[in-house]
């Protein structure tokens, strides 16, 4: 019981004293310079906490069984393959929904529950990856024919949104937290094969309070609600894979997917 109650403080502390760096980071002249020029883009603060989360979480994986990087991550690609649909609807939705709203915020919850049903289902049996990693690689070819000349400003985005907001948060909640829990409070419940336990939970309660908003004309409570949500969607794609890879990637497709194919399809020129 003490090493339980000692883990919990102890990703709680990281979590407050990341806050905190994002916060800083994001605070000084030069930061808010940077993201003025990209247009309210949060790179500092991002990129800060992309910096300090990669050392407990390279510190955990030094000390995990070695396996080839190449069978990895065709897994990690063939979870995703697996993992874009419901993530790719998800993301359509929130670009429709009013999640700022508690009935949009609890409409998009209920959704995420389902499509949480929709992927572990999909990869409970374990079936054969490599038709489906191919089909899910052509569903690119549509979004790249389209490409115009604000791919710039597409690519800049696809960089924030994939690698310091989604791969951050991932390395942070499920790299980190989730798997710092699992290692004290174990994964004894299954859900369609998959272990699973309070790591997941309290790591996907962490991840909706860090979009919770830091100023008392800020706070979104709605918002919080439906991320804890996605957070255990994607805590559970993290217990599936036993990576961050995978559930970098499809947070990414959640983050900036279909806006990708609107903003060509409907303002380029």
């Amino acid at each position: 019981m003490k090493a339980k109650i000692l883990s919990v403080i102890e990703v709680s502390v990281v979590f407050i004293l990341m806050i905190c760096l994002f916060r800083f980071a994001n605070s000084t002249p030069l930061a808010t310079r940077i993201t003025n020029f990209f247009d309210g883009l949060l790179f500092p603060g991002y990129a800060a906490i992309l910096i300090a989360s990669l050392s407990p979480y390279i510190f955990r994986v030094l000390n995990q069984p070695k396996s080839p990087f190449s069978q990895k991550l065709k897994y990690q690609l063939d979870i995703t393959a697996y993992g874009f649909f419901p993530f790719f609807v998800l993301s359509v939705l929130l670009s429709w929904i009013d999640w700022k709203q508690w009935a949009g915020a609890v409409l998009i919850s209920i959704i995420e529950i389902g499509l949480l049903f929709w992927f572990a289902r999909m990869v409970r049996d374990k079936p054969t990856w490599q038709n489906t990693s191919v089909i899910g690689g052509f569903l690119l070819f549509p979004i790249a024919s389209q490409i115009s000349t604000r791919l710039g400003s597409v690519i800049v985005a696809i960089v924030y949104y994939y690698l310091f907001v989604a791969l951050r948060e991932e390395i942070l909640f499920r790299g980190y937290i989730q798997s710092r829990l699992n290692s004290v409070f174990g994964r004894p419940k299954r859900f369609f094969g998959v272990g699973w336990g309070w790591g997941m939970i309290i790591s996907s309660v962490l991840f909706g309070l860090w979009h919770l908003g830091w100023r008392p004309d800020m706070l979104e409570w709605p918002h919080v609600l439906w991320t804890m949500f996605a957070g255990l969607s994607i805590g559970f794609v993290r217990e599936k894979s036993e990576s961050v890879i995978a559930p970098a990637l499809l947070h990414g497709i959640m983050n900036y997917g279909p806006q990708a194919i609107l903003f060509y399809l409907l303002w380029s020129k």
